[in-house]
């Protein structure tokens, strides 16, 4: 009988663990602000104005998915990718996905700075030995 032995999985650097967080609570509001909008959209789709929250909700519905893929990036260790999308998303967040998602993906991005020196620092204490 063989056993599996889990994947040894490096911990998170705490610097990481904030952005996810972040990152997470946008996903959650982008989701909650999409779906507020796509029902406000659906019972106004009679007059033309419907239209244009459908679409706003549409796009947190979609803020909502790559909030994940970041989160996902963050957790596989991939932190400069998830740092290039989330500046993509922080943008159309700003623009179209309500100012409080942007907000708290701007926050997220400026963390990454942190994070990224944080990385770098074990690998130059280990090139001066």
């Amino acid at each position: 009988m063989s056993s599996t032995t889990p994947p040894i999985q490096t911990p998170i650097p705490p610097e990481a663990e904030s952005i996810r967080s972040i990152t997470k609570v946008a996903g959650i509001l982008a989701l909650i602000f999409g779906v507020i909008l796509m029902i406000i959209g659906a019972a106004m789709l009679l007059h033309i104005v419907g239209v244009i929250p459908l679409i706003f909700g549409i796009i947190d519905i979609i803020i909502y998915s790559n909030c994940s893929e970041i989160i996902r990036l963050i957790e596989m260790g991939d932190y400069r990718r998830a740092r290039e999308k989330t500046l993509i998303w922080m943008i159309i967040g700003f623009i179209l996905g309500g100012i409080i998602i942007g907000i708290l993906l701007l926050v997220a991005y400026l963390k990454y700075d942190e994070l990224l020196r944080y990385i770098q620092q074990p690998r130059q204490l280990t090139a001066q030995v």
